[in-house]
């Protein structure tokens, strides 16, 4: 009977001692899924924070192309609004009245030949013809022009450009930003 006693206090005692262990063993395993868990939520956490910021940053390179778009949109129509303009002021001089034309050319006519010379006027318009009887120039023959006259010097040392076309492209870029000015100076 000792020996059914002292087996039966070693079973208990190994019994008691793999309970221990077991509980030791579930406590520590406990421990290490809440610490798994709490590892899981902190990289949960990463990955989600970097996945706002890579969402605002495809957002903010979305928003920051429209609004270039948007700027390109709105330079090009300005610019067709612009041509349009300077379609219509060439336009508007081919098809100027005579007696204004007549005017204007005569005058540019006067100013380019004042420090003297012989020329001879190659003309774009009928009127042309008579300025030159008028100021006593030479008639070379036609141009190909919405208006004005070209000033050639006998002797060949010299020409004077006094076309329309020549003069509005010469001027082509103030008048562009005139017409700009007075369009779009209100509007952002």
């Amino acid at each position: 009977m000792a020996i059914e006693k002292l087996l039966a206090r070693i079973e208990e005692d190994a019994r008691k001692e793999i309970d221990e262990i077991i509980k030791a063993a579930e406590g520590e395993a406990k421990r290490i899924i809440e610490g798994a868990r709490e590892e899981g939520k902190k990289e949960a956490e990463k990955i989600t924070k970097k996945g706002k910021k890579e969402a605002e940053r495809a957002r903010d390179r979305i928003i920051s192309a429209a609004k270039r778009e948007a700027r390109m949109m709105i330079t090009n129509a300005k610019e067709e609004v612009i041509q349009q303009c300077l379609e219509i002021i060439r336009e508007k001089m081919a098809s100027m009245p005579s007696k204004e034309y007549k005017k204007i050319v005569e005058d540019m006519v006067k100013d380019a030949i004042e420090e003297g010379g012989d020329y001879v006027l190659f003309y774009s318009r009928k009127e042309d013809k008579k300025i030159a009887e008028k100021l006593n120039i030479d008639v070379g023959g036609e141009i190909d022009a919405i208006g004005g006259v070209v000033l050639k010097a006998k002797d060949g040392s010299k020409e004077i450009d006094l076309t329309f076309d020549f003069l509005l492209e010469r001027k082509k870029e103030e008048i562009r930003i005139m017409i700009a000015e007075k369009l779009f100076e209100n509007v952002d």
